[in-house]
């Protein structure tokens, strides 16, 4: 009996733990798993409390040793496995996470919710084959778990496989009509038409009323991606805004810090300062596709991708990661203001932090003699990465200035890019990206290449000649025939970089001249005209 009422005790303080850790109250429970720790090192559960508090805290060599302490205790659980590979997953070591998700996927385990979770982990790492095996079987052992159901969907949509998404989305609405997000997900997944769309169908569930006001965003954003397929523009603006006002009331944020740190960016990486920095890390493997979202950068990683000796990544964290932990371990592990970061980071070894950020993709790279790596905010780095790597690419898309804000702003991203959601923040975003860009051009000059969304879609053959010109590749046909490359697409452009190239996205802007006018204002009041890049 004592030892049933010890259980319980731990139960309870994990429990208290948890909760506490999803609500953001981090001290707190740090100040539990000290206790629990204190009383019961041999429970794996304890260590896992603890990994989960250091990726809390993004530290993630802590939540790495932790999990393994884990697993070390309990060998013999498959959790132990997926534990490591979440954080593996996390640190941006992906490879390392395949090799757990596996060692968990050898347990064959029956229940649903584990391979579920496999799938998700698989999918994680850009896996989609063993992906779809695990989700199937998550589905097949419970078909009516909807929850189950929309991540099969999901992975179904990075393939390419947009009919049995939208089978599987019909079927998770079906059943819980109330899963907002999936509606959003079903009205990105095609272009719908006057007589195939489902705008009627969720204006009346808006009208009966949505409690969650995360629920209530993702409705507002589907039906206004519906309206745009029909061509009913106005209406599409009315309920962008709305679902962007409602997102933003919700959204802690201040754009003059974003503002101030690019600025700081441009005091900071100068001709001199950048002159003054040891040698970078000779390899010219590396291919950076950066500028902001919605402007191109998915077509171009797909276009320069399906080039034989290039390998296309992802979006990867993994520069920003290393040189984070590079300040850190120079500076001490003490909290730093964002300017004070940028400050230090002209402190770093370049040929280490190139060398650490090469390592840190591997073996996920290193097959083909390039790859891309296409994360948009490495915008914010192009002045330490050509320190760091020299002999590296950097790809700069441009698009119009309405038309890219725009596209920004009727797109609902998670999590990321705060300022998408007011016309005004994004507009005085938009112009401190721009300063950045052009103070890139001047300071690096050719070893920066700026090329327009608009030229590739309207000249397309001569413009991806340029541009493997410039990534010292050779011509290969089959780069401008990327939409027939069947690796898994992430982003938001997921959909689009599977069609040929086409132009209705240029100048889409105009059908919201008045809506708009705000935005025009900011870009006119600086100088910027319709047309400017």
């Amino acid at each position: 009996m004592p030892s049933q009422t010890v259980r319980n005790d731990l139960n309870d303080m994990l429990d208290q733990a948890e909760t506490l850790l999803s609500k953001g109250r981090l001290q707190e429970a740090v100040n539990i798993a000290n206790h629990a720790l204190r009383n019961y090192r041999r429970d794996p559960r304890v260590w896992s409390l603890f990994s989960k508090i250091n990726l809390a805290q993004r530290n993630y060599d802590n939540a790495v040793e932790n999990a393994r302490k884990v697993i070390e205790l309990a060998p013999g659980n498959i959790q132990s496995y997926l534990l490591l590979a979440r954080v593996y997953i996390s640190a941006g070591k992906n490879s390392q996470s395949i090799a757990q998700i596996e060692k968990a996927a050898s347990f064959d385990p029956e229940q649903a919710s584990l391979n579920d979770v496999i799938g998700t982990l698989y999918s994680l790492c850009d896996e989609t084959d063993k992906a779809l095996i695990y989700s199937r079987r998550a589905v097949d052992k419970e078909p009516d778990n909807t929850f189950y159901r929309t991540n099969l969907a999901l992975i179904q949509r990075m393939t390419g496989d947009m009919g049995g998404a939208e089978a599987n989305f019909n079927q998770v609405i079906k059943s819980d009509p109330h899963n907002y997000q999936t509606y959003y997900a079903r009205a990105d997944l095609k272009t719908w038409s006057e007589e195939n769309n489902h705008i009627a169908q969720m204006k009346d569930l808006l009208l009966s009323g949505v409690t969650n006001w995360r629920g209530e965003v993702s409705l507002r954003f589907a039906i206004a991606k519906e309206c745009e397929d029909i061509g009913s523009y106005a209406e599409q603006f009315r309920f962008i805004k709305s679902a962007c006002d409602l997102q933003r009331r919700h959204t802690r944020y201040d754009v003059s810090d974003d503002i101030g740190a690019i600025d700081r960016i441009i005091e900071v990486y100068t001709k001199g300062t950048l002159a003054k920095m040891d040698p970078g890390y000779v390899s010219a493997e590396p291919i950076f596709v950066l500028g902001l979202p919605r402007t191109g950068t998915s077509l171009v990683d797909r276009i320069i991708g399906n080039h034989s000796k290039v390998y296309s990544a992802g979006e990867l964290n993994n520069f920003s990661s290393v040189l984070v932990k590079a300040i850190q371990e120079k500076s001490g592990s003490a909290k730093m203001k964002m300017t004070e970061m940028i400050d230090r980071s002209v402190e770093t070894d370049a040929a280490e932090l190139g060398k650490n950020y090469i390592e840190s993709t591997r073996p996920k790279t290193g097959h083909t003699p390039h790859f891309i790596d296409k994360l948009p905010l490495n915008y914010l780095y192009c002045g330490i990465i050509h320190a760091a790597l020299p002999n590296a690419k950097i790809v700069v898309l441009e698009r119009d200035p309405l038309d890219a804000c725009f596209a920004i702003y009727k797109t609902m991203f998670i999590g990321i890019y705060p300022f998408s959601y007011d016309l005004e923040e994004l507009g005085r975003y938009y112009l401190a990206y721009r300063r950045l860009v052009n103070h890139w051009r001047e300071v690096l000059g050719g070893a920066l290449y700026c090329v327009a969304y608009e030229d590739i879609v309207e000249n397309t053959e001569a413009e991806v000649r340029k541009l493997l010109e410039y990534c010292d590749l050779e011509w290969e046909s089959q780069c401008i025939e990327f939409y027939k490359n069947p690796a898994p697409a992430t982003t938001a452009s997921a959909v689009q970089v599977r069609q040929p190239i086409y132009q209705s996205s240029v100048g889409k802007w105009k059908h919201y001249r008045e809506e708009l006018g705000a935005l025009i204002n900011i870009f006119e009041q600086n100088g910027i005209t319709n047309g400017d890049r």
